[in-house]
C-alpha cells in the first residue's frame, strides 16, 4: 500500500478525528477507540493513585528492544496483519481536562509522541463534589484518569467504506502464539507514572510501577507481567490475575500517563518500535 493511501486510510478510519497542525490525530470521544463511537474496551478509567509517583522521569530501559514480529507505525496506523495479525489505529486519548492540556500530538510518520500536562485529581471539583461525573466516569479518578496513546489490535479495514471497522474486533494473541509486547519510550519528560496496559472488553492489566516501571529506552512485558489493579500496593497487586487470562480477546494495548492528587503531571513522550513477543 503506498504511503498517500495509507494517509488517506489513516484519516478516513479516524473518522471525526480533530486532525491537529502537526497532522497528529486525537480521540474526541475519550473512550480509547481510535475514533470508535461507542467504547469497546470499558471505561478509559484506571483507578487508584499511581504508586510510582508522578511528575518525575524514569532514567532509562534495556539498550536494544526485545527481539519480536515488528509492529511498524506508519501515518497513525500499524499493519502486521500478514505477520501476525495486528492491525489497527494508533492514537492520542484523555480524560476531558487532561486533553486540555495537550500542546502537541504528532502520530503521523513512524512513532507516536503526545506531550502536554495530565489534570491533578481534584476531588474538590465540582464533578467530585456532586457526584456527577462525566461519563463513562463512575468516580474522581475516572474524571481525571490522564492521557494515553493507544493502539488497536484488531481493526480490519471494511472495503465498503474504506474505513476501520467501528468498534474494533477483538484480538486472540493466543492463537498468535503471543506472550507480551517490546517497544521504545523516548522524550523529553518522561513521567514515573507511564503506565504499560493491555486492555479487553471488561477491563485492563497494567504493569506495576514500583517493581516493574515503564522506563525511557527499550521495555519488554511478559502478559505475566500485567495484572489487574496494578494500582495496588505491590504485593497485593502481584497476587491479582494476570494477563494470561485475557490475552484471547484483546482490544487494545495503551501507554497511560496516571494521575495524582497531588500536582499535575507533565509529560513529552514518544512511543516507536513496537514489537509482539512469540517467545
Amino acid at each position: 500500500m503506498s504511503s498517500a493511501l495509507r494517509v488517506i486510510l489513516g484519516v478516513s478510519i479516524l473518522g471525526s478525528l480533530a486532525v491537529g497542525c502537526d497532522g497528529g490525530t486525537e480521540d474526541p470521544d475519550g473512550n480509547g477507540t481510535g475514533g470508535s463511537l461507542m467504547a469497546t474496551s470499558g471505561t478509559a478509567n484506571t483507578s487508584g493513585t499511581s504508586t510510582s509517583g508522578g511528575t518525575g522521569g524514569s532514567t532509562g530501559g534495556t539498550g536494544m528492544v526485545a527481539a519480536g514480529v515488528p509492529l511498524p507505525i506508519l501515518d497513525g496506523w500499524v499493519d502486521a496483519s500478514v505477520a501476525i495479525g495486528i492491525q489497527g489505529a494508533i492514537f492520542a486519548y484523555g480524560d476531558p481536562t487532561s486533553k486540555m492540556g495537550w500542546t502537541d500530538k504528532t502520530l503521523m510518520g513512524t512513532e507516536a509522541c503526545l506531550a502536554g500536562t495530565a489534570a491533578k485529581v481534584d476531588t474538590t471539583s465540582t464533578p467530585c463534589a456532586t457526584m456527577m461525573f462525566t461519563p463513562p466516569a463512575t468516580d474522581c479518578y475516572g474524571e481525571f484518569w490522564g492521557a494515553a496513546i493507544g493502539l488497536n489490535l484488531n481493526q480490519p479495514i471494511d472495503m465498503n467504506t474504506g474505513e476501520g471497522v467501528d468498534p474494533p474486533l477483538t484480538f486472540d494473541a493466543g492463537a498468535k502464539a503471543i506472550t507480551g509486547f517490546a517497544f521504545e519510550i523516548t522524550g523529553t519528560t518522561v513521567p514515573t507514572s507511564l503506565r504499560f496496559k493491555v486492555e479487553n472488553s471488561t477491563g485492563e492489566f497494567c504493569n506495576i510501577g514500583p517493581t516493574k516501571p515503564v522506563l525511557k529506552g527499550a521495555n519488554s512485558f511478559k502478559f505475566a507481567d500485567l495484572h489487574e489493579k496494578c494500582w495496588e500496593m505491590p504485593a497485593k497487586a502481584a497476587m491479582n490475575p494476570n494477563a494470561d487470562m485475557a490475552k484471547s480477546n484483546l482490544i487494545k494495548i495503551a501507554w497511560q500517563v496516571v494521575t495524582n492528587t497531588t500536582a499535575a503531571v507533565p509529560f513529552d513522550y514518544c512511543v516507536s518500535n513496537i514489537r509482539a513477543l512469540t517467545d
